[in-house]
């Protein structure tokens, strides 16, 4: 029986040292350019605003979520992720995007499941412009308690900075499947895309739709093709408007970074006191609920022990709903914080049809109205005009076409 005994000590000996092994493993590093690629084959990317993952209007809110937190915290971890990318010198223009499009190059979007100080969880996909998957997974991390430590001499350490570097380079494996060809083709597509938003009249039959559901150049307009360099043209006023938008979300950022900072490290004692608290609780309620029992069915107790039993319970129970109180008053705390965060960008103007508009609200509604008015600016400078039954583009007529068809003049 010694020699099992043994065994089983050194197999014991060594899943530990495995576990603690694993336990110190290094976070992975994100995996930078060595060499620049000519700009034809760098793939603009946007990084959409995450969902902030809050339950549909109407379902109630789990107790540790905080909407006005999780609002700005979609915008946050979009930006940070959007300087991860941007970092690794793997990509062109990498911008955050305030609504979808399917007029960028590589679009990269997301959805907060747990954000906690002690853990982030994000679901994020990726899809370039064709309608090619590139990603579809699940990221989580847990934070060290030593980044929360910024030490002398140096600033907060990002908690989270390994789920970024993750994304980031799963999303330069698929990019490193791509032969040139298909860099191109995605840029073209992407062209094609914006400029069928624009005008679907003109360029809606550019693209096609393929067995596998993904677009594919049908044809392309000639390099001086004037209406097609007007949507070019469009398409870098409306970067103009991404590039301002996303100054008001890095300003954000910056705001957000050292009041952020410490609400997840005053988030992460929390969690750790929050089970400890809960556990806690637990425990008091079990052992009261073990007490009334023992004080009801234990019919053999001395005199006086089965009241004492019952009373003692009760008080066991009342003590863990009481600490359970203490961890709601830690969420409404925290929730209260949370409210400062969000916050709304300065008013854009933009000029349509020689007239100043003013665009208002957050960057997100903002950029919705941006979109609708893009046809009528690319409607405006072509000098066409639209069906005001159908909807449709109507055919532009030459200078002088219009008299050769009036007869002579009276």
């Amino acid at each position: 029986m010694v020699e099992p005994r043994g065994g089983w000590l050194l197999l014991a000996g060594a899943l530990l040292l495995a576990s603690s092994v694993g336990a110190q493993a290094p976070p992975e590093r994100l995996e930078q350019a060595t060499e620049q690629l000519p700009p034809d084959l760098l793939l603009d990317v946007g990084v959409e605003v995450l969902d902030p993952g809050l339950p549909p209007p109407g379902e109630p809110v789990p107790d540790d979520v905080f909407p006005d937190l999780r609002r700005s915290e979609s915008r946050y971890i979009a930006v940070e992720l959007a300087q991860t990318l941007q970092a690794s010198g793997h990509w062109g223009a990498v911008r955050v995007i305030p609504a979808p499009t399917d007029a960028v190059d590589v679009v990269v979007r997301g959805e907060i499941l747990e954000s906690n100080g002690k853990e982030l969880a994000l679901r994020i996909t990726a899809e370039d412009a064709r309608g090619q998957r590139w990603l579809r997974e699940k990221y989580k991390v847990e934070a060290a308690p030593r980044t929360y430590d910024s030490g002398e001499g140096r600033g907060p350490v990002e908690p989270f900075a390994e789920i970024y570097h993750r994304v980031a380079n799963d999303l330069l494996k698929e990019r490193r499947r791509l032969d040139d060809p298909e860099v191109r083709e995605i840029r073209a597509v992407a062209g094609l895309s914006f400029a069928a938003e624009v005008a679907p009249d003109v360029f809606g039959d550019y693209l096609e739709t393929d067995r596998r559901g993904r677009l594919e150049v049908a044809r392309l307009p000639a390099d001086d093709d004037p209406m097609f360099q007007r949507c070019l043209a469009i398409r870098e006023r409306d970067y103009l408007l991404v590039d301002t938008l996303n100054e008001h979300y890095a300003r954000l950022h910056a705001e957000m970074a050292e009041p952020y900072q410490g609400w997840r490290q005053f988030s992460y004692d929390e969690q750790i006191a929050l089970e400890e608290v809960r556990r806690k609780a637990r425990t008091q309620k079990l052992l009261g609920a073990l007490a009334i029992a023992a004080g009801i069915f234990v019919e053999d107790a001395p005199p006086g022990a089965r009241d004492a039993a019952i009373i003692g319970g009760t008080l066991a129970v009342q003590a863990g709903i009481q600490t359970g109180g203490e961890a709601r008053i830690h969420r409404e705390a925290l929730d209260e914080l949370a409210r400062s965060f969000d916050s709304e960008v300065a008013p854009i103007l933009v000029e349509v049809e020689g007239e100043v508009l003013q665009l208002q609200g957050s960057a997100e509604t903002q950029y919705l109205e941006w979109r609708e008015l893009l046809r009528d600016i690319y409607l405006t400078e072509t000098g066409l005009a639209i069906d005001a039954d159908s909807g449709e583009v109507l055919p532009s007529v030459a200078p002088g076409e219009a008299d050769d068809t009036a007869g002579p003049a009276g």
